[in-house]
Formats: C-alpha cells, sequence, structure tokens
C-alpha cells in the first residue's frame, strides 16, 4: 500500500445523533408564529405609506425574531450530518453550533500535528430542551492550533465519541497538551485505550516542523 493511499485511511468517524425533537417543534413553531404574525402586521395589515416609522417597526419586530427561528430550526433538522473523523494524519469535521456556541456551520480540516492543546470542555449554558437535564454535562472537543487558532467542534457529538477522538490525537501526538481526565468522566475508555495502544493502525507522528511552538503566532 502506497504512502499516499494510507494517508486517506479513515482511522476512526464517529456521527452526530439526534438527542430529541424537542427543539425543532419549538422552533417550527416559533417560526410559524412569525411567519403569521408577518402576515398579518405587513401584508394584511399594511400601514400607511408615508409612515416609515411604522413601516421599519412592523417589519423588524416580525423579520427579525422570523430569521433567529427559521435559522434555529434549519440547524435542528440537519444536525445529525455532524460528525467528527481523523483520516490519516488529518482531522475533518462539520460541526453544528447550539445558540450559545455560535451561529455558522463549521466545516474543515485540521492537521493533528498543528495540534497544541486539546480536551473536553462543557458547552456554556444551553437554551435546549433535550439537553436540559439528560445531557446537562454535555461537552464539546476544543482544539487549539500552534498557530493560535481555536477549534469549538462536536457540540452534537456524544461525549463517549468525543473522547474516543481525543484518545486518538493523543496516541497519535503525544507532544500536544491534553486537559481531560478521561478516567473520572468516562472509567470505560481506559480498556479502549490499552486496545488502541496494541493496535498496529494508528501510528504516531513523527514528521513534526523543526519552528518552535508558537512561530506562526509570533509570524502574524
Amino acid at each position: 500500500m502506497s504512502i499516499e493511499k494510507k494517508e486517506e485511511e479513515i482511522i476512526i468517524a464517529k456521527q452526530a445523533t439526534r438527542f430529541g425533537w424537542k427543539d425543532f417543534i419549538l422552533n417550527l413553531l416559533f417560526s410559524l408564529i412569525m411567519i403569521s404574525s408577518f402576515v398579518v402586521f405587513v401584508i394584511w395589515d399594511t400601514p400607511a405609506s408615508d409612515d416609515i416609522t411604522d413601516w421599519l417597526l412592523r417589519i423588524s419586530v416580525t423579520l427579525l425574531p422570523l430569521f433567529i427561528f427559521v435559522n434555529r430550526t434549519i440547524k435542528e433538522f440537519f444536525y445529525t450530518k455532524d460528525f467528527i473523523k481523523i483520516v490519516g494524519v488529518e482531522i475533518h469535521y462539520r460541526s453544528t453550533p447550539l445558540l450559545m456556541t455560535g451561529y455558522r456551520t463549521k466545516k474543515g480540516k485540521i492537521l493533528v500535528k498543528e495540534v497544541r492543546r486539546y480536551g473536553l470542555s462543557r458547552i456554556p449554558r444551553k437554551l435546549s430542551l433535550d439537553m436540559w437535564r439528560k445531557y446537562r454535562n454535555k461537552a464539546m472537543l476544543v482544539i487549539q492550533l500552534r498557530s493560535g487558532k481555536e477549534f469549538f467542534i462536536g457540540e452534537f457529538i456524544s461525549n463517549e465519541d468525543l473522547s474516543e477522538i481525543i484518545l486518538h490525537i493523543k496516541h497519535m501526538h503525544p507532544k500536544a497538551k491534553y486537559s481531560s481526565n478521561l478516567r473520572e468522566e468516562i472509567p470505560e475508555l481506559a480498556k479502549k485505550e490499552k486496545e488502541l495502544i496494541k493496535s498496529k493502525k494508528v501510528k504516531k507522528i513523527e514528521d513534526f516542523d523543526d519552528e518552535p511552538e508558537g512561530t506562526g503566532y509570533r509570524k502574524r
């Protein structure tokens, strides 16, 4: 097998799972309410054409919340397409943010050898009915690169799956600083780590750049 083909091999892949339908239904309901409000207050009950203030007020109080709720409805419907996988020496991801962790769906690749610090971090207070109790300790994967750039991904991927991704990063890149105690949070992973160490599929990365850590950040 050639080196190029090896680097394209998927070492581990984790998909998001649906936590529930409460958030989707709630956002859809508010979207329909705002659409009805727009029809009633802007189209049906048309204000006087010369009253600009009335026009702006009616449009802003109906369209702005509508955009917010439609955006969340779409994200709630499609977040199950999220994933994190390690392909060769790269971390590939698609991550839909919760309301408190951003607005833009994130996609991209991260070179494992560029990781400086990583770990699990509990998601900030969640405005989510689906995660309010059972998933109140839901975590996301935080990765900081040597350049100083940070990534917050995996909001809808289970803690167990995120922890397995971390084990692989730890095994591939032992030089990166690791800030989660998996054995205390998820005791079952101790066994998985032993299996991973014996695995011949995951190799430690050796070809690190000669530049000292943080050089790229200082150059900016």
